[in-house]
């Protein structure tokens, strides 16, 4: 934690820099920056108010609940966060960094600091897979909290070197920009050798993020490092030193939340559902208030056929998610579905009404409130109006582009559940044909499959979608090897009318055009589609691997031409 000094040993052995008397001067450092002060209690609020005024801070907002921080941190630009460990309705502040962070809300020179009355909050803060950049326990002086935020902004403001390339999600430029400050070996190497390892394993370079972490536990067994070393394990799939790892973690330290995650995750690939079963629970238990834990736990419960551990995880994520930014609609089909499953019609109707009553006017709802009363209507032996009910959702559905693929799943099922065979292959296979290289869902539907009862079926439909995407794009990809752009462009055009939010497609046909432009010079209409093909798969998939390159080849074709409106 930020208590300790920032010179360590470990720290001078990786960056050869030794402990200056030489302090940073700063002239009023408060008065240009914006504050977000984050506390439930409005006397508190106003206490720290009168502290930041005090020491010249000019721009202060203010928050009483996590959801009205994540609106203020989409609205304002902050450079500092003071932020209350108990935040009300089982959210603390480690839950706002954790959906800040994930939204991408909080740039890389944001402070984030918590402020806890209770000491038993600072193990599960230093602890966490998200460590705030300090904590402090209440009561403190003003003469305190000075000391702490300078000391935690002038640590932060080395990262603004890398904060328009992270908040634009070009992460390959912010890890080359690590380089050159960890080859500087200044006293905030460390700092950023870290976060070279997260953003290494955002972009899936997982082999780089494995020589980095080993470099640091070379010298000292950093928490951070062998976590990082532990994910980096698993993802290349070396699933035995991987388990051991998270196991040794959560030994040493059991509020790492993340390692029980991953823990998870490896027994559910392995089919070892209990377990997976057993370290969700416990992980829920410590960390109550996640969603997508809660909705982890409920997912594995309902595929290790424990009905009652399903139904009371995905009520507890619904009810969680309808105060964050998890809230979606399919949230309540699957806690309705597995409602009727456990014989609790009642339950699924109150489920029904108030997603029809929470979603009112809202396409995307209101479609979602008729598949699931589909559902309803076919356990209560109502077939005809389950079949009308049904056969007006699949008619809607080409019209509402922002159905998620989870929301498209659970119409799926629900073919399928009626017998509507042909309906379901359609939706389903244009899942699979869209997200062909995607194994996690693609693993996702094999489970639903197999709780279907269609295990054989459902493998072979995603085997021939999967192959007749490769097959296609090899054979589009083969065109522009061969120099022809323009025909490997239209077969992706082509392709890409059937199925319109294939990433893997996207990505390629920029790189043809890319190729084209340099080979044949301008070409104002595959550019531009290309950058619209860009844009929409960094807003679906801002850490593609691919993407991340062929973001720095777009710009220096477009800086080489000149066309400075064609810049992401």
């Amino acid at each position: 934690m930020s208590e300790q000094p920032i010179h360590t040993s470990t720290f001078n052995a990786i960056s050869g820099v030794q402990k200056s008397g030489h302090r940073k001067e700063y002239n009023n450092p408060y008065a240009k920056k914006q504050f977000l002060v984050v506390d439930s209690v409005p006397e508190m609020q106003r206490a720290l108010a009168m502290t930041l005024a005090s020491f010249g801070a000019e721009k202060v907002e203010y928050a009483g609940k996590a959801g009205d921080a994540l609106v203020k941190l989409m609205r304002y630009d902050f450079d500092v966060v003071l932020c209350d460990f108990d935040l009300g309705n089982g959210n603390d502040g480690l839950y706002l960094l954790e959906e800040a962070k994930e939204r991408n809300l909080l740039k890389q020179s944001c402070v984030f600091m918590i402020v806890s009355g209770e000491r038993r909050a600072a193990k599960v803060i230093s602890a966490a897979e998200l460590v705030p950049d300090d904590y402090l326990l209440k009561p403190f002086t003003g003469e305190v909290l000075a000391e702490r935020l300078e000391r935690a902004m002038r640590r932060r403001d080395a990262f603004r070197f890398v904060d328009e390339a992270l908040m634009n999600h070009e992460y390959l430029a912010a890890i080359d920009a690590c380089n050159k400050k960890i080859g500087e070996r200044s006293e905030f190497t460390l700092d950023f050798m870290k976060l070279k390892g997260s953003l290494s394993l955002k972009i899936g370079d997982y082999d780089t993020a494995r020589a980095l972490y080993q470099q640091v536990l070379k010298i000292r067994e950093l928490p951070w490092a062998q976590l990082g070393m532990a994910k980096s394990l698993a993802s290349l799939k070396q699933v035995e030193p991987a388990l051991a790892m998270f196991h040794h973690i959560v030994t040493e330290n059991e509020h790492v939340m993340e390692a029980y995650d991953w823990l998870a995750r490896l027994y559910q690939d392995n089919h070892e559902l209990d377990k997976a079963q057993e370290t969700l629970k416990r992980a829920t238990e410590l960390s109550p208030a996640t969603v997508r834990r809660h909705k982890a736990l409920a997912e594995v419960a309902l595929e290790n056929g424990d009905l009652a551990q399903a139904k009371d995880a995905y009520g507890t994520t619904l009810e969680l998610s309808k105060a964050s930014w998890h809230r979606n609609p399919v949230l309540y089909a699957t806690l309705a579905r597995t409602q009727l499953a456990c014989g609790d019609k009642g339950e699924a109707m109150k489920t029904l009404a108030s997603l029809r009553r929470d979603y009112k006017y809202k396409p995307e709802g209101e479609w979602m409130a008729d598949v699931l009363d589909s559902q309803i209507q076919q356990h209560s032996g109502n077939k005809q109006q389950a079949e009308k009910l049904l056969q007006s959702a699949a008619e809607r559905l080409p019209q509402l582009d922002k159905l998620s693929a989870e929301e498209k799943m659970e119409f799926a099922r629900t073919c399928y559940a009626q017998g509507q065979k042909a309906m379901g292959d359609g939706v389903a296979g244009q899942l699979i044909r869209n997200n062909h290289d995607n194994e996690q869902l693609l693993q996702r539907l094999s489970s639903m499959f197999d709780q279907l009862g269609m295990a054989d079926a459902g493998a072979d439909l995603i085997m021939h979608n999967v192959q007749g995407m490769v097959d296609l794009n090899n054979k589009a990809v083969r065109e522009a090897q061969a120099g022809e752009h323009d025909k490997a462009i239209a077969m992706f055009r082509q392709a890409l009318q059937e199925m319109p939010d294939s990433i893997q497609l996207m990505l390629n046909l920029v790189n043809a055009v890319i190729a084209q432009v340099h080979l044949k010079g301008w070409h104002e209409s595959h550019v531009r589609q290309a950058y619209d093909y860009l844009q929409k798969v960094r807003q679906m998939a801002p850490a593609n691997n691919k993407l991340q390159k062929l973001m720095q080849a777009w710009r220096l074709l477009i800086e080489q031409h000149d066309k400075r409106e064609f810049l992401l």
